[in-house]
Protein backbone atom coordinates (compact mmCIF):
# COMPACT_ATOMS: atom_id res chain seq x y z
CA UNK A 1 0.00 0.00 0.00
CA UNK A 2 1.29 3.39 -1.37
CA UNK A 3 1.75 6.11 1.77
CA UNK A 4 -0.40 8.98 1.73
CA UNK A 5 2.20 11.45 1.24
CA UNK A 6 -0.16 14.86 1.42
CA UNK A 7 -1.34 13.30 4.74
CA UNK A 8 1.29 13.24 6.76
CA UNK A 9 1.99 15.05 10.12
CA UNK A 10 4.76 17.33 8.04
CA UNK A 11 2.72 17.65 4.54
CA UNK A 12 -0.09 19.00 6.35
CA UNK A 13 1.79 21.55 8.73
CA UNK A 14 3.71 22.78 5.38
CA UNK A 15 0.19 23.20 3.92
CA UNK A 16 -0.78 25.42 7.02
CA UNK A 17 2.40 27.20 7.09
CA UNK A 18 1.87 27.81 3.55
CA UNK A 19 -1.07 29.20 4.19
CA UNK A 20 -0.09 31.23 7.10
CA UNK A 21 2.97 32.81 5.06
CA UNK A 22 0.54 34.43 3.14
CA UNK A 23 -1.16 35.97 5.18
CA UNK A 24 -0.45 39.84 6.06
CA UNK A 25 0.57 41.13 9.33
CA UNK A 26 -1.28 44.16 9.93
CA UNK A 27 0.57 44.98 12.80
CA UNK A 28 3.25 48.68 12.88
CA UNK A 29 6.71 46.86 12.36
CA UNK A 30 8.83 48.75 14.50
CA UNK A 31 5.99 47.29 17.52
CA UNK A 32 6.55 43.24 16.40
CA UNK A 33 7.99 41.06 18.76
CA UNK A 34 6.10 37.63 17.16
CA UNK A 35 5.81 37.15 13.53
CA UNK A 36 2.46 36.60 12.53
CA UNK A 37 3.15 33.53 10.77
CA UNK A 38 5.43 31.90 14.10
CA UNK A 39 2.19 33.36 16.34
CA UNK A 40 -0.30 30.80 14.08
CA UNK A 41 1.77 27.88 13.95
CA UNK A 42 2.04 28.15 17.60
CA UNK A 43 -1.96 28.07 18.07
CA UNK A 44 -1.65 25.62 15.47
CA UNK A 45 0.55 23.74 17.78
CA UNK A 46 -1.97 24.43 20.68
CA UNK A 47 -4.47 22.37 19.27
CA UNK A 48 -2.13 19.59 18.10
CA UNK A 49 -0.44 19.35 21.42
CA UNK A 50 -3.58 20.26 24.27
CA UNK A 51 -1.27 21.46 26.71
CA UNK A 52 -2.73 24.59 28.46
CA UNK A 53 0.25 26.48 28.65
CA UNK A 54 1.91 25.90 25.37
CA UNK A 55 5.32 28.48 25.92
CA UNK A 56 5.63 26.54 29.57
CA UNK A 57 5.63 22.84 28.28
CA UNK A 58 7.85 23.81 25.45
CA UNK A 59 10.14 25.33 27.70
CA UNK A 60 10.05 22.53 30.26
CA UNK A 61 10.88 19.99 26.90
CA UNK A 62 13.72 22.04 25.99
CA UNK A 63 15.62 21.93 29.91
CA UNK A 64 14.61 18.28 29.80
CA UNK A 65 16.24 17.08 26.14
CA UNK A 66 17.60 20.32 25.02
CA UNK A 67 14.91 20.61 21.75
CA UNK A 68 11.22 21.47 21.88
CA UNK A 69 9.09 20.12 19.51
CA UNK A 70 7.71 23.75 18.49
CA UNK A 71 11.11 23.84 16.79
CA UNK A 72 11.60 20.55 15.45
CA UNK A 73 7.69 19.63 14.09
CA UNK A 74 6.94 23.41 13.28
CA UNK A 75 9.95 25.12 13.00
CA UNK A 76 8.83 28.14 15.29
CA UNK A 77 11.87 28.98 17.21
CA UNK A 78 9.78 32.05 19.32
CA UNK A 79 7.46 31.41 21.20
CA UNK A 80 4.36 33.91 22.22
CA UNK A 81 2.97 33.92 25.99
CA UNK A 82 -0.37 32.85 25.44
CA UNK A 83 -1.47 36.06 26.67
CA UNK A 84 0.42 37.92 23.78
CA UNK A 85 -0.73 34.96 21.28
CA UNK A 86 -4.53 35.89 22.08
CA UNK A 87 -3.71 39.60 21.43
CA UNK A 88 -2.03 38.30 18.24
CA UNK A 89 -4.69 36.09 17.05
CA UNK A 90 -7.49 38.06 17.90
CA UNK A 91 -6.12 40.61 15.06
CA UNK A 92 -6.84 37.92 11.77
CA UNK A 93 -9.44 37.97 10.04
CA UNK A 94 -10.74 33.88 9.58
CA UNK A 95 -11.88 34.56 6.76
CA UNK A 96 -8.12 34.26 5.72
CA UNK A 97 -7.44 30.51 7.76
CA UNK A 98 -10.91 29.77 6.46
CA UNK A 99 -9.48 28.13 2.86
CA UNK A 100 -7.40 25.16 4.84
CA UNK A 101 -10.67 23.67 5.80
CA UNK A 102 -11.94 22.95 2.14
CA UNK A 103 -8.39 21.90 0.77
CA UNK A 104 -7.77 18.99 3.80
CA UNK A 105 -11.37 18.04 3.54
CA UNK A 106 -10.19 16.98 0.31
CA UNK A 107 -7.73 15.20 0.98
CA UNK A 108 -9.43 13.58 3.31
CA UNK A 109 -12.30 12.71 0.72
CA UNK A 110 -9.56 11.17 -1.86
CA UNK A 111 -8.19 9.07 0.77
CA UNK A 112 -11.51 7.40 1.59
CA UNK A 113 -11.24 9.38 5.10
CA UNK A 114 -14.38 11.77 4.50
CA UNK A 115 -17.14 8.81 4.75
CA UNK A 116 -17.10 8.33 8.35
CA UNK A 117 -18.20 12.03 8.57
CA UNK A 118 -21.36 11.81 6.24
CA UNK A 119 -24.61 12.73 7.11
CA UNK A 120 -28.05 12.96 5.82
CA UNK A 121 -29.95 16.22 5.98
CA UNK A 122 -33.12 15.17 5.09
CA UNK A 123 -35.22 18.59 4.40
CA UNK A 124 -33.93 22.19 3.86
CA UNK A 125 -32.10 24.00 1.52
CA UNK A 126 -29.56 22.27 2.42
CA UNK A 127 -30.89 18.59 1.98
CA UNK A 128 -28.73 15.65 0.53
CA UNK A 129 -25.84 14.08 2.26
Amino acid sequence: MRPLQSLTLEAMIDTVSTTFGAIPDPRRPDRIDYSLHDTLLSGCAMMVFQHPSLLESQRQMQHRRGRCNLATLFGVWQVPSDTQMRDILDGVPVELLRPLLPTFFEKWRRAGWAKEFQSHLGSGPHQGD
